[in-house]
């Protein structure tokens, strides 16, 4: 469970749309919504009351929807998403898990960059954007009681997006900051996982 709330992510740079138009509490959905590609490096600091990890991993994600997730240390391991399947690859363990898409990522960070921006209105609502210097942070809040998301917030600087921070139901405070982050098309194949020869396969 520790591994998949690690999955969040991303990202950000300048759209046109928004070069000359300061991120508040009212566009920060058609912001984000504005950015189709996504590709980002990222280190993550997940703590809680008696210990700290840091994960480093890459991210590259569509707002239609599909992304790939790759964690380089401690472990290796990779998660892919396509419209219908979540595939999760552990090198360590030599498996695939291959799970039924459904809602899985409704009440998770990411769905803050695979999600268009209507849908992220019925999932968040934007507390506040309050900017100080050059420096932006949104706050937000889950509009379902059964988020496992408890408090949320988007750090911008200058229209960049460099951290995300959240505290969950399982009291854990998660900081990711990005880094090498680009809006760049993309070929939709980078998204595509290949599973190693005699890899165990799991359906649920």
């Amino acid at each position: 469970m520790v591994r998949f709330t690690i999955i969040v992510l991303y990202l950000a740079s300048f759209s046109k749309h928004f070069q000359s138009e300061e991120i508040n509490k009212d566009n920060l959905f058609n912001f984000l919504n504005s950015k189709q590609f996504i590709s980002s490096n990222f280190t993550q600091i997940t703590k809680n009351s008696s210990k700290e990890r840091v994960v480093k991993g890459s991210i590259k994600a569509t707002r239609n929807g599909s992304f790939r997730l790759e964690y380089f240390e401690p472990f290796k391991e990779i998660i892919s998403s396509d419209s219908d399947f979540l595939y999760k690859v552990d090198l360590e363990l030599e498996q695939v898990d291959i799970i039924p898409r459904q809602d899985f990522f409704k009440d998770t960070p990411i769905s803050l960059f695979i999600t268009q921006s209507h849908d992220l209105n019925e999932l968040y609502s934007v507390d506040d954007c309050i900017k100080k210097d050059k420096t932006t942070i949104c706050t937000l809040s889950p509009l379902s009681s059964d988020s496992f998301i408890e408090k949320l917030s988007l750090r911008f600087s200058e229209n960049l997006l460099i951290s995300l921070r959240y505290e969950d139901a399982f009291e854990q405070s998660i900081l990711i900051d990005f880094s090498q982050i680009s809006w760049k098309p993309f070929d939709k194949s980078e998204l595509l996982i290949s599973f190693p020869e005699g890899i165990d396969v799991v359906y649920h």
